[in-house]
């Protein structure tokens, strides 16, 4: 079997690399976030913890905002016990559409729950403006989402259908309003029946 000449191994190394690199390249091209990864993208927690909790929201709604930061007030004092996903439930509450949409396209860019966290930060001035939008692009600013493409996910039609699909497969599981959640599968409707049925498990105070 003849020798590999030196330079022709070299040439061989070089094309491998390149189709190595391009290779990866593809790889994040087509396997960046989607749409069927967005769940995922708005949980947090340990998936492995004693308590599931799904949770729905509308943006707009005071409760969801207290309700927000109560969940995230347990998750601290629960660190490795609590897992928590949240899923969309907009009303006809002017910034609701307006800011699920927002929200969802910072979850596509993998940074929903710092985007969500300003969101409920700032409930109390968003809500009273008429056009939030300019509220919203500053939260996305502050979070450091890439503008161009939330520019682009916001165009998106189809983030609207994702938001309005969940809302209506809430309704078919007999949600009715916000804030809802779903703790180990049963279903507990607001902020002060959440903190009731939590303590079943963990027991204490409810901050």
């Amino acid at each position: 079997m003849p020798k590999i000449s030196k330079k022709f191994a070299t040439l061989l190394v070089i094309v491998i690399c390149v189709f190595v690199i391009g290779g990866v390249k593809l790889f994040f091209q087509v396997f960046r976030l989607g749409p069927d990864d967005t769940i995922a993208a708005r949980a947090k927690g340990n998936p492995e913890g004693a308590i599931r909790i799904t949770e729905y929201v509308d943006f707009q709604c005071r409760n969801c905002a207290r309700g927000a930061r109560y969940l995230s007030r347990f998750m601290n004092d629960h660190p490795d016990q609590v897992y928590l996903e949240l899923k969309f439930f907009s009303t006809s509450g002017r910034h609701s559409l307006l800011s699920a949409r927002f929200a969802e396209c910072a979850a596509r860019q993998g940074k929903f729950w710092p985007f969500h966290d300003l969101l409920v930060q700032r409930q109390h001035r968003w809500k009273q403006f008429s056009d939030a939008h300019p509220a919203f692009e500053q939260m996305a600013k502050d979070v450091d989402l890439d503008l161009s493409r939330l520019e682009k996910c916001l165009e998106d039609k189809s983030i609207a259908k994702l938001i309005l699909k969940e809302k209506t497969d809430a309704k078919s599981l007999g949600i009715k309003r916000t804030p809802t959640y779903f703790v180990n599968g049963k279903m507990v409707v607001g902020l002060k029946s959440l903190k009731q049925e939590l303590q079943q498990y963990f027991g204490g105070s409810d901050h």
